[in-house]
């Protein structure tokens, strides 16, 4: 299978400009057609360009280019991986396809900031001189100062939606001021939330929510129902650490999810990397429900077989624990085990209960036999399809 990398590589070669490398801008510019330059225009969201000539566009996007303000506001969004190959394009007369290996190439190609050209029968990237110019008027340690402010930000938008899935902007505010300084205001959220849409996609805008980008995969109605679902609900504070954990995709390794990961190592799978990381593809789930399934499918996806019903029930005992343990968005970052301390019978409704199941004498789950996650459906109908 490709990766992302080689496919957006492909499309550069694809898309390239017939025009050697060392061309004037507007000589290179001059080469796409009306429509072409309209998408760059439009892609910087410029206004009242809507009636320009080709010419007009050219100078529009000659205009916006040089524009240093713009593009330090744009830089803040790349990661450290893509600024890296911004840098090197910037420092360099071309850039072979071959050497760059962030996909924001695409992206600043859709912005003109970089534009695939010849160099004779090779495909190679080049940047505009008006943009290294803009580039080099920067302030290099204000740029830096800016873009550990935003990347910080954005950590805490990312925690909050791995949190809590949906989140209003002033939770955002309120569980960044109470451990950063200085304060964040919902303008400058909007403005970091924006400015990482460009090249991040984790964190999304849905009216005045921030809301995880699987939330909308499907269907948007998935965050409208989540959000109905938490109204009148509290939100859980996380601590600074659990901030930090959210916001790197590491989540929450509760004891009872390491318990999960220990069974699956010792009595699954011998490999301790790929037990932690079906342990965690599990852990992530409950962040949604208690999915029985998913830990089989986890399993079924690397190939790997549960190879007696007692292991399998026992797994699903220690995945209930883990579950009760978890934090989820239906409860907007509590645990089952919150629940149960404010209100034992809500808790006893909300409880995950997997019944004891008498031990089968064969030494694998067959096709024909219930399946162990309890849907009451043959194995082969169910987790073993």
């Amino acid at each position: 299978m490709q990766n992302m990398n080689d496919i957006i590589k492909e499309s550069m070669i694809a898309n390239a400009i017939k025009c050697n490398y060392d061309e004037s801008f507007e000589t290179i510019l001059n080469k796409l057609k009306k429509p072409e330059l309209k998408a760059i225009v439009d892609a910087h969201g410029l206004k009242g360009c809507s009636s320009l000539a080709k010419g007009g566009l050219i100078e529009r996007i000659k205009s916006t280019l040089a524009d240093s303000a713009r593009l330090e506001y744009i830089l803040c969004g790349l990661d450290d991986v893509m600024m890296s190959d911004f840098v090197m394009l910037a420092n360099e007369t071309y850039v072979s396809v071959d050497d760059v290996m962030s996909g924001c190439v695409h992206i600043l190609y859709s912005l003109g900031y970089v534009l695939p050209v010849m160099n004779g029968k090779e495909v190679v990237y080049v940047m505009p001189e008006v943009v290294k110019e803009a580039y080099q008027s920067i302030d290099q340690a204000a740029l830096e100062e800016a873009k550990v402010r935003v990347d910080l930000v954005y950590l805490y938008m990312k925690a909050l939606v791995n949190l809590y899935g949906v989140c209003e902007f002033n939770q955002l505010i309120s569980v960044f001021n109470q451990y950063e300084a200085p304060e964040l205001t919902a303008e400058e959220a909007l403005n970091v939330l924006f400015c990482k849409l460009t090249f991040k996609g984790d964190v999304q805008s849905f009216g005045p929510l921030l809301v995880s980008d699987v939330l909308l995969i499907d269907s948007e109605m998935d965050a409208v129902a989540l959000y109905d679902m938490q109204q009148d609900k509290p939100y859980y504070m996380p601590t600074k650490e659990e901030v930090m954990q959210f916001g790197t995709d590491q989540g929450e390794w509760t004891p009872q999810l390491e318990q999960v990961c220990k069974f699956i190592s010792e009595n699954i799978c011998d490999d301790v990397n790929v037990a932690r990381e079906i342990a965690h593809e599990m852990g992530v789930a409950f962040t949604y429900k208690y999915q029985a399934k998913l830990a089989f499918m986890a399993l079924e996806s690397r190939g790997i077989e549960i190879e007696s019903y007692n292991v399998g029930q026992a797994l699903m005992i220690l995945l209930m624990d883990a579950f009760n343990y978890a934090r989820t968005w239906e409860s907007k970052g509590f645990r089952q085990v919150d629940q149960e301390a404010t209100s034992l019978n809500d808790a006893q409704s909300n409880q995950v209960v997997v019944p004891m199941i008498n031990p089968m004498k064969s030494t694998k789950v067959g096709r024909n036999e219930p399946c162990p996650c309890e849907s009451g459906k043959k194995y082969k109908k169910c987790c073993g399809r």
